[in-house]
């Protein structure tokens, strides 16, 4: 797993840097952990904008979970790991801010969203401090719903405030000693900023030589303060006679999408599905946040890949199943019959929607999916059996070809589902990689083979015969 920490956007790199060493050290003591390697500020190919003050953990657990430590007689799932080490670093390191995610699934999270959580909640609007404050109040309102395991500041994106040194210029001492605004600026600017007086050259590499005020004084306002200015006729004052210092807590980290300012709140979700939680959410916020004129709410983060998705899945699963069902009877050339073979959709549903509740898994994007291939495998199932009765019926009377049919057809029947079955199991308790998506895709297939292969070989026969009879009461004189 990846545990993102954010720390003090003030943080020196050294600071940051041996912060994080000993993070690493305090992550690797818990007995599930094989290995800890993290990454911190920006790489040289700039893609992944992140500040000294944000790392990205990554913590390789053992792959045998036997090897586990037993905490309290069982071992911990991934989850309860994550909790514990927040809580360790709670009272170890007070003010860090930690969030827990995948590889992947951050990766995909920063491309789509420019957020790493599950849920990114933005408030966008024209006033900083006014976005500060009701950031503060969102996190307040929505801490106390179900399913939140972590909810904080978007570490990119969030306004952050960190002293900033400003001053004033004394215009009347300016006019009174015959200086100008840019003589003091250059001074200003040489000894804080730096000024490149020329170039050393190693062989063939350059290296500019800059003058600027040692390190250890930059933050001291006495020292610069000391910063000499020269005057017209000769000599110099002191930086202090000239201007007014004063430090402030500014806002030093802006974001914006398409032009507007906005601020952000991270969320992730552990054991509940995303759609519920942005409901109950947008209801909670609506009745206890006021919005000021020109201040908006935008939901992003994967409810916003679910949103579209199931805006796509709207449209493309009604037209599938209408394009299947128009071959279908093309090729039966009878609506009655038709129809009957698709109840072998409802059949397999049943059985999807069970198992889904059964393992307390969401009807999410990729479990929506397997419903597609379970239709397919479910329908072809139902053909075979009703193709069969409809050869064997001109041969023998109705009930009896029915009876030949499914007994003949039941062992072909059986094996496709079982096929398919036994190949999903592996996905559906895997545990590695990409698990989070293969888990629900495969548990709906299963559980509805499971109940479309079962009312198939029950139900589709009496349906069968009960279609044919009422045909034939109904052609009787």
């Amino acid at each position: 797993m990846v545990i993102g920490i954010t720390r003090p956007a003030s943080i020196a790199i050294d600071t940051s840097t041996q912060a994080q060493k000993q993070a690493e050290k305090e992550i690797l003591a818990f007995g599930e952990v094989e290995h800890v390697f993290s990454r911190l500020g920006t790489p040289e190919s700039a893609t992944d904008p992140m500040g000294v003050h944000l790392a990205d953990t990554f913590v390789i657990l053992k792959k045998d979970a036997s090897r586990w430590p037993l905490v309290n007689g069982r071992r911990r799932t991934k989850e309860e790991l994550f909790e514990a080490v927040r809580a360790h670093f709670a009272t170890r390191f007070p003010g860090d801010e930690l969030s827990v995610t995948q590889p992947i699934e951050m990766r995909f999270n920063e491309i789509l969203e420019g957020s790493r959580a599950d849920v990114s909640l933005r408030i966008v609007g024209p006033d900083l401090k006014q976005l500060m404050a009701l950031t503060t109040q969102a996190q307040d309102v929505l801490q106390g719903i179900r399913g939140i395991s972590s909810i904080n500041q978007d570490a990119l994106t969030a306004l952050r405030r960190s002293p900033v040194l400003g001053l004033e210029l004394d215009y009347p001492a300016l006019n009174r000693y015959g200086l100008t605004i840019q003589s003091v600026n250059n001074a200003l600017e040489m000894t804080m900023s730096g000024k490149e007086l020329g170039s050393f050259f190693d062989q063939n590499v350059r290296f500019p030589i800059v003058l600027h005020l040692d390190e250890s004084l930059r933050n001291s306002v006495d020292e610069i303060g000391k910063i000499p200015v020269s005057l017209p006729l000769g000599g110099s004052l002191p930086l202090g006679k000239l201007v007014k210092f004063h430090t402030d807590d500014a806002v030093t980290t802006i974001a914006r999408s398409w032009g507007r300012r906005y601020a952000a709140l991270a969320i992730n979700i552990r054991g509940r599905d995303i759609g519920s939680f942005v409901d109950e959410a947008k209801a909670k916020l609506s009745s206890q946040l006021v919005l000021p004129p020109g201040v908006e709410l935008h939901w992003g983060g994967q409810f916003k890949n679910l949103e579209q998705a199931r805006g796509r899945l709207a449209v493309l699963i009604p037209l599938t199943v209408a394009v299947v069902f128009l071959l279908l009877l093309r090729a039966l050339g009878s609506l009655p019959i038709a129809l009957l073979v698709f109840t072998s959709v409802p059949f397999a549903a049943v059985g999807g929607v069970f198992s889904l509740s059964l393992r307390g898994l969401s009807l999410s994007v990729s479990a929506a999916v397997g419903f597609i291939a379970l239709i397919g495998i479910a329908l072809l199932n139902s053909l075979v059996l009703v193709s069969f009765f409809r050869e064997n019926e001109g041969q023998s009377g109705a009930h009896a070809a029915i009876e030949t049919a499914t007994l003949a057809r039941f062992r072909p029947v059986l094996m496709t589902a079982l096929v398919a079955i036994l190949g999903f199991i592996p996905m559906a308790f895997g545990t590695g990689l990409g698990a989070e998506v293969q888990r629900p895709l495969a548990t709906v297939v299963i559980g509805g083979l499971v109940s479309s292969t079962v009312l198939t070989l029950l139900i589709l026969p009496t349906l069968y015969g009960w279609l044919r009879s009422s045909r034939a009461v109904r052609a009787a004189p």
